[in-house]
């Protein structure tokens, strides 16, 4: 009985990691969205290869999402947009598998519309994401996207990968709403700001390196008593700027992190509250 019983659970358990090596090959993101729809989409230059849902168009130059699901990006495209736009009760996870986008007009990812949006770095890979120098809006009134990833609602970027942001225009990472990082090596390179998030920036995780123009992490809501906030709270980062490393409305708070910043005006600039635990931000040396 004894053998029967141990036979049996070596077989359990080697059919349990069978399923779950089949579900990590077919899609490897660290969670899906239940009910909703995952696809592939993969990029070669100027084409677009991608699964036959009705959650995904494809236009010139621009990969239209429409519907809840986990979306799988690979390869490498010279001159396009992926645009998010779904219900603002919807959720969409953009899994970065190892992808190259580079758009000579606009922003490489902008999220018009959604509850949550999680951009997931895959293990292993390489991600580089490219903006235009000059902006070309249909409405000559219209300001936005103004980063290179840019979200008008909550951000979330995270995972054990790599994502290098180009920005020439304007701000590397932006949003409209509150920008979270739990993980992930990350690099932005900024014409303006590194990190912008008008109601709050959280960081908890993951390798970061900001070259900015202007400020590194930057928050400006002032109206709401709740946002307004840089939180740092994990992770590593190298801060190098010309103007302020830190700026926030409300308060900002760094700790459990290893903080280096180099910035030509103020380390941190904020007139609330100002909470940094001992050794966690300290002064990058330049390199010579």
């Amino acid at each position: 009985m004894k053998k029967f019983i141990l036979a049996t659970s070596i077989i359990l358990a080697l059919a349990l990691a069978g399923c779950g090596d089949k579900k990590n090959e077919v899609m490897q993101p660290s969670q899906t969205i239940p009910g909703a729809i995952n696809t592939r989409i993969a990029f070669d230059n100027d084409k677009v290869n991608a699964d036959d849902t009705d959650g995904v168009s494809v236009g010139d130059k621009e990969v239209k999402i429409t519907k809840a699901g986990v979306y799988v990006l690979s390869g490498t495209w010279n001159d396009g947009q992926i645009l998010v736009d779904i219900g603002k009760e919807s959720e969409v996870v953009l899994l970065l598998d190892g992808v190259d986008i580079t758009n000579t007009k606009s922003a490489p990812i902008y999220i018009n519309s959604a509850d949550k949006v999680k951009i997931e770095l895959a293990d292993g890979k390489q991600n580089t994401l490219t903006d235009a120098e000059f902006y070309v809006f249909d409405d000559p009134q219209e300001t936005k996207p103004n980063a290179c990833i840019y979200s008008k609602d909550d951000l979330t970027i995270k995972g054990n990968g790599s994502l290098t942001v180009n920005a020439k225009f304007n701000n590397g990472i932006g949003t409209k709403n509150d920008l979270k990082i739990t993980g992930g090596n990350i690099v932005v390179n900024a014409f303006n700001n590194g990190l912008r998030g008008n109601d709050s920036v959280t960081i908890s995780g993951g390798n970061i390196e900001i070259n900015a123009e202007s400020d590194g992490i930057k928050v400006s809501n002032v109206e709401d008593i709740n946002k307004g906030f840089v939180k740092i709270s994990g992770g590593s980062m190298k801060i190098t700027t010309k103007d302020d490393a830190i700026v926030s409305t409300k308060g900002v708070s760094v700790y459990n992190a290893d903080v280096k910043v180099n910035a030509g005006g103020q380390d941190v600039k904020c007139e609330g509250v100002i909470d940094i635990a001992e050794g966690c931000l300290t002064t990058l040396e330049p390199e010579v």
